[in-house]
């Protein structure tokens, strides 16, 4: 089992889903955590289990959307800890429309949390991360950022974005010895999309574009985290490692 006892990382929307499994999974490792979300009651919940279970957490709300919850949110974690190692950006929202019926509300929301919330959270976090001596930037991206998917252009765009943000950061920071590198989750199992899990000619249809045959669990991201956020990925960087069962091989 990887080992990462005394890092110290933060991540965003860990309240639920993907990002509660990537923060209980790091503290299982022995990371410190900083458990963000933009509902508190869910973050505090999140870094509660995690102390329960023996580990070490704080729980902070934070929309990444906004410059100033940004702020907060990485002082809070720096001072907490003494620095910051590990940066994993989760936080994400969905919106589901043909092109032609897209909202301005939407497009906003999304991209300012999806893209232009990792971008402001990175640039927050950078200087920490250089002064830590063993930076890792983990992004959670999606198979929809390579492949598109209708009635998720707005999506679909924020995650492609990404993509590209990681690849550049990659590429800037390397000289600072940070890694930066990107997830893209399949569908996973989540209570977000549970409703639509919960339809079974939707499920079965899902499951037929699986060459493994079943859907994703949060778990099979965080276990990936974990190895970007060690020792033994410090070589790697600017990659996107897909997490898909398949699915993405299957549609080429």
């Amino acid at each position: 089992m990887i080992s990462l006892q005394g890092v110290r990382a933060l991540v965003t929307g860990a309240g639920r889903g993907i990002g509660r499994a990537i923060a209980f999974r790091l503290a299982r490792a022995g990371c410190r955590v900083a458990a963000a979300d933009i509902d508190e009651s869910r973050a505090q919940e999140t870094a509660a289990r995690i102390r329960d279970a023996g580990g070490e957490a704080l729980g902070l709300r934070a929309d990444v959307s906004l410059q100033q919850d940004v702020d907060r949110m990485v002082a809070e974690t720096v001072h907490a800890y003494a620095g910051l190692d590990v940066l994993v950006n989760n936080a994400g929202v969905s919106s589901a429309a043909f092109i032609e019926d897209v909202r301005d509300e939407d497009i906003e929301r999304v991209l300012a949390v999806n893209l232009v919330g990792v971008i402001r959270v990175t640039r927050a976090a950078v200087p920490h991360l250089k002064k830590s001596g063993r930076g890792r930037i983990v992004n959670i991206s999606s198979v929809e950022g390579i492949r598109g998917s209708g009635l998720l252009p707005v999506y679909s765009s924020s995650k492609a974005g990404v993509i590209g943000v990681t690849r550049a950061n990659a590429v800037e920071l390397a000289r600072h010895g940070i890694t930066v590198n990107a997830l893209c989750p399949g569908p996973i199992r989540t209570d977000m999309l549970e409703p639509l899990f919960a339809d079974e000619h939707f499920r079965q249809k899902m499951l037929k574009g699986i060459p493994m045959r079943r859907l994703g669990r949060p778990e099979d991201v965080a276990g990936a985290v974990v190895f970007f956020a060690s020792e033994e990925s410090s070589f790697i960087t600017g990659n996107v490692l897909v997490i898909d069962g398949g699915m993405t091989v299957k549609a080429l």
